[in-house]
């Protein structure tokens, strides 16, 4: 009796367990296949959610010296061409930040650092929100080094702080359809008349 009452018990918890898997996968194929809704006012020219940015590490960072918060710089290493004009040229800054550190430890314990992207702007000074995650986009992993896409990497070096050194080259997607405030007819003149500073 004593052993039917520990299988319905058993059988429970699994039963449970697999409605919450479920429920799980469920909400996740609704998340992905929800429509986004874009704020790009209607006649404008815009830069599409998930377009692809090549890009490159300004300075390094080290899971033993930076800490949750820290600031990082990258530039693009290729111009975003939108309508035939040049609306991020190559050379251009963005924004990063320390997102996860974890520092090395006793008994081997590696360390590890995870970077996400914020943003960097257009000719035009547009924000351009973006992000790491280039694989929800299509773009594949898009990474020379896979931790910086997958978060806290604590590894390879059993005892040591992880380096993501100055020079990475990474990619990441734009996160939102970037509304450029003007039409595709006077996007030439816009950006011809707005000054830029880019880092080649």
């Amino acid at each position: 009796m004593r052993k039917k009452c520990h299988l319905a018990i058993i059988l429970t918890i699994i039963v449970s367990l697999l409605s919450t898997s479920v429920a799980f996968a469920a909400q996740a194929v609704e998340e992905a296949t929800k429509p986004v809704v874009s704020s790009v006012i209607p006649g404008n020219v815009f830069i599409p959610r998930g377009t692809m940015i090549k890009a490159e590490l300004l300075q390094g960072v080290n899971s033993g010296k930076n800490n949750v918060g820290d600031k990082v710089i990258f530039k693009t290493t290729e111009s975003v061409v939108v309508n035939g004009v040049v609306v991020i040229p190559k050379g251009t800054t963005g924004d990063a930040v320390v997102a996860s550190v974890k520092r090395a430890g006793s008994w081997g314990k590696g360390g590890g650092i995870e970077l996400e992207a914020n943003n960097t702007k257009t000719v035009n000074n547009v924000e351009v929100p973006l992000s790491l995650d280039t694989k929800k986009y299509g773009g594949g992993q898009g990474m020379l080094v896979p931790w910086l896409l997958v978060g806290v990497f604590s590894g390879f070096i059993k005892g040591k702080n992880q380096d993501i050194p100055a020079g990475t080259k990474f990619s990441v997607a734009v996160d939102s359809d970037v509304d450029l405030g003007v039409t595709p007819e006077l996007l030439a003149s816009a950006v011809k008349n707005t000054m830029t500073v880019t880092t080649e």
